[in-house]
């Protein structure tokens, strides 16, 4: 998730948490408050209805106990109770036109006024045609009404009229006030209460209505179910039927159909009423759901303000850090020509914008020395901004070890230029030696074989050595000439054949000590190959910032194994030098051994000529003796040409031996004028 995205959303969910607490907070407690508000006006309600039904009450009791107080009645009372209906009718006919004069006083409240006898029989009533006659001697309030109890009797429905009427009753006292005579009822039109319950409503579904005390309906807004719906035999409605029964008042919650409802409950103590207000309990929260609703808009509201304020303020910080990560990927790619904006700002985003563009101009510096170390400039000067630099550091240890070893390679190279140049030159010497010798042995084994004739001459003439003894004596002196001559050659080559081994020694010693700087240069090779890996490393460390450096470990890594691959080319082409120059030696020796050979043979021909030349004078006389002599000179000087011969070849390979050593010399030669052309693309 990006930085701005978490910023939006860590701002909304920091308003928006608070917002759905208090507004869950706000809701619970409204809900909570208004239900109980709801549930108390409801209990107001009831008991305002059961107050203004308790007044009413009381006013009509009192209004029937005034009639039970009117002379006329109090008369008609008395005489009806001690003469008889008949005898009363004067008495009954005042009575009832004051009795029909206070019920048009009080209009359609009353159904009727009557006056009873003792035994329960109407003799006077404000209607006498409906009620004349008519007995309630079995009513309770009736009885109360004798024992002297002003009342009200049960709600029920009228037989004259049909009407739901309540009935009150007064005792009528006799003049005296000692004796009940008679009881004066009134039968109360309950459609007046009916016609004000049915005009209130509760809310939008709710009503009032009133049960007796045996939880009959009196009043109800469905008018069927009066007097004949028992609440105590509703199903839901146990708990109102228990408030009703105990006379209590009280706000309770039921269900009734499937719909939770409300109801409040107060008793009318008159008449031993209870009035009840229900209502549903869904429209009771009404209210609470638009406070909800309302404070979900106002929620959602402030959210949408606050998103945009966290959106811009997110955009704010990610903008400018957008661009910073934008150059670090630029540079973590290699590419320095990046700049940073955002620099002119002045809190910790603007700091980080300026460390950025520093480190880019630090990052270029090291780019452009390690420009010049790949362009093989070791005069660079690396300072490092502090002691914890460590890239630095670095590259300020690295261009002091190149330096120090290019230099030392430089000298090696000088000194491997400067022994090449000197084994080619004695290993030219060396060839042209071996020419000369190889010149001379040419010559030298021509006057072998012409040794070789002269002693075959020697030996066909031996048998006419009597007769031609001067002649003998003279070809004596001139083979003992021959002998001197080829005597004095063998010394000559003797002499020459020295003088290689002497070249060839020199030779070797200068091979090996081209071996020991071939050493030297593999060691300084090996040397640059591990400060080399050394670097690799410490760029590696270096991270991003390391990259340009490693290429110049790599650079230097390529010519330490170029070198290596050099040195061992140059071994191995001294190696050769030393297999050729063995050879040499051993072909020196072997020629060395050979003119050795020759030189006591050409002496011990010398002897034998000289001892001919002396004993020529006896040449006749010593004729077989001469010519045996002369047999095994022409052996000897077979020996000889064999061992000129195989003196030949022998200079003839040393020759070839020492042209491939000035090769192997001359290319030793090339390989140090190369290593000091490659040097000197390093400035130091």
């Amino acid at each position: 998730m990006k930085l701005g995205t978490k910023l939006l959303v860590g701002g909304i969910l920091a308003v928006a948490i608070p917002i759905m607490v208090i507004g869950i907070v706000s809701v619970n407690q409204a809900t909570e408050n208004t239900f109980k508000d709801k549930k108390e006006d409801m209990a107001v309600i009831s008991e305002s209805l059961a107050g203004a039904l308790e007044v009413g009450m009381q006013e009509q009791l009192f209004g029937i106990k005034n009639i039970s107080y009117s002379n006329s009645i109090i008369a008609a009372a008395e005489k009806v109770a001690k003469e008889g209906e008949v005898k009363s009718r004067q008495e009954i006919a005042l009575a009832e036109k004051e009795l029909i004069k206070i019920k048009k006083a009080e209009g359609d409240r009353l159904s009727s006024i009557n006056l009873v006898g003792k035994d329960g029989i109407f003799y006077g009533s404000s209607d006498r045609k409906t009620f004349k006659g008519t007995n309630i001697s079995k009513r309770e309030y009736f009885i109360k009404a004798l024992n002297g109890t002003v009342n009200f009797g049960s709600v029920l429905i009228s037989v004259a009229t049909g009407r739901v009427v309540c009935s009150g009753a007064s005792p009528i006292y006799s003049s005296t006030g000692k004796e009940i005579t008679g009881v004066a009822m009134m039968s109360l039109e309950l459609k007046y209460f009916s016609d004000i319950f049915d005009k209130m409503k509760i809310g939008k579904a709710g009503f009032a209505y009133i049960v007796d005390k045996n939880g009959f309906y009196i009043i109800h807004p469905v008018k069927v179910k009066i007097l004949k719906e028992n609440i105590s035999q509703i199903r839901g409605m146990e708990t109102v039927w228990e408030l009703v029964k105990q006379g209590k008042s009280g706000v309770i919650e039921y269900t009734l159909e499937g719909i939770r409802k409300v109801a409040a409950v107060s008793p009318v103590q008159t008449t031993g009423w209870s009035v009840v207000s229900s209502v549903p309990v869904e429209e009771l929260y009404a209210p609470a759901r638009f406070t909800r609703n309302l404070i979900i808009t106002i929620g959602i509201i402030f959210l949408l303000l606050a998103s945009g304020f966290f959106y811009f303020f997110a955009r704010s910080l990610t903008l400018p850090l957008t661009n910073v990560v934008e150059a670090a990927q630029k540079i973590a790619g290699g590419d320095l020509a990046v700049d940073v904006t955002s620099e002119t700002r002045q809190d910790e985003i603007g700091s980080l914008a300026r460390a950025f563009t520093l480190m880019i101009q630090t990052l270029k510096e090291k780019a452009q020395i390690a420009e010049k170390i790949a362009a093989s400039d070791l005069t660079v000067k690396v300072t490092p901004l502090s002691a914890a630099d460590t890239l630095g550091n670095a590259f300020a240890t690295m261009v002091e070890k190149l330096r120090s070893q290019i230099q030392q390679i430089i000298e090696g190279a000088n000194v491997l230029a400067s022994a090449g140049s000197e084994i080619m030159a004695s290993v030219s010497q060396l060839t042209s030696g071996a020419s000369e010798t190889a010149t001379s042995m040419s010559e030298t084994t021509t006057t072998v074989e012409e040794v070789k004739q002269t002693a075959e001459v020697t030996n066909q003439k031996a048998k006419h050595v009597s007769e031609l003894g001067q002649k003998n004596a003279e070809i004596s002196r001139t083979g003992l000439k021959s002998i001197e001559d080829t005597v004095n050659g063998m010394n000559r080559i003797r002499e020459q054949m020295e003088s290689v081994a002497d070249t060839v020694v020199r030779l070797s010693e200068q091979s090996q000590a081209i071996g020991e700087i071939i050493a030297t240069v593999n060691d300084i090779a090996e040397q640059s190959n591990l400060l080399a890996v050394n670097a690799s490393i410490e760029a590696a460390k270096a991270g991003e910032q390391g990259k340009g450096f490693a290429v110049v470990a790599q650079e230097i890594r390529s010519l330490a194994a170029q070198s290596k691959e050099a040195t061992t080319q140059v071994r191995n082409i001294l190696f050769d030098v030393q297999k050729a120059i063995g050879s040499a030696v051993m072909a020196t020796e072997q020629g060395s051994k050979a003119v050795e050979e020759g030189v006591r043979l050409s002496t011990q021909a010398g002897e034998s000529i000289d001892i001919l030349a002396e004993s020529i004078t006896e040449a006749t006389n010593a004729a077989i003796q001469i010519a045996a002599s002369s047999q095994q000179q022409l052996i000897g000087m077979d020996q000889v040409v064999s061992a000129m011969e195989n003196i030949r070849e022998a200079s003839l390979q040393t020759a070839s031996s020492t042209k491939q050593t000035e090769k192997a010399a001359h290319d030793l030669h090339n390989l140090g004028q190369r290593l000091q052309e490659i040097v000197k693309l390093y400035k130091v």
